[in-house]
Parts: structure tokens; C-alpha cells; sequence
């Protein structure tokens, strides 16, 4: 499956293991990141999609999804919708 195929990609391309220079103690808050692999990853596969609408419904082609994807979690995230006008 192509969900497969993505994570098999991801880890091969931005393994968790790498050394990462985000990878520190953050002396401000007193926490250490070490996920640097997952901004990494977020970037490569972006924040935002744009859909047209049609009646009210997403027009996507017949294999076309949108994937939400936690690459740091897991964490309680929010979602943001806009609808734009014509």
C-alpha cells in the first residue's frame, strides 16, 4: 500500500537515528528535542493541501487522498479549514 511505501521512504530518507544538530538541551525550558527527523520529515511532505470544491463536495480524482500525518506524537493537534470564495 502506498501509506506503507511512504513510511518505508521516510525512514530510509530521515532515519530517527541520524545526528541531528536539533538534537540538544534547550536550557530555556529545561527539555531536550530530539525530533528533529520529524520537521524534517514534515517538510518533505508539507503542511497545507488546496482542494476545489463542487457543490459543496472536495473534487478529487478517483486515487487522490488526503493523509493527516503525526510524525511527532502522539500529541492533540487542531485542524484548520478555509473556504474561499469564487
Amino acid at each position: 500500500m502506498l501509506e506503507e511505501d511512504i513510511a518505508r521512504f521516510m525512514a530510509k530518507a530521515v532515519p530517527e537515528d541520524d545526528s541531528y544538530a536539533h538534537h540538544r538541551f534547550y536550557k530555556r525550558d529545561g527539555r531536550i528535542a530530539v525530533n528533529a527527523y520529524s520537521h524534517i520529515r514534515a517538510s518533505l511532505l508539507g503542511s497545507h493541501v488546496t482542494v476545489p470544491l463542487q457543490a459543496g463536495e472536495m473534487v478529487l480524482g478517483t486515487r487522490q487522498n488526503i493523509y493527516l500525518v503525526e510524525l511527532d506524537g502522539p500529541q492533540v493537534r487542531g485542524l484548520a479549514v478555509q473556504v474561499m470564495g469564487e
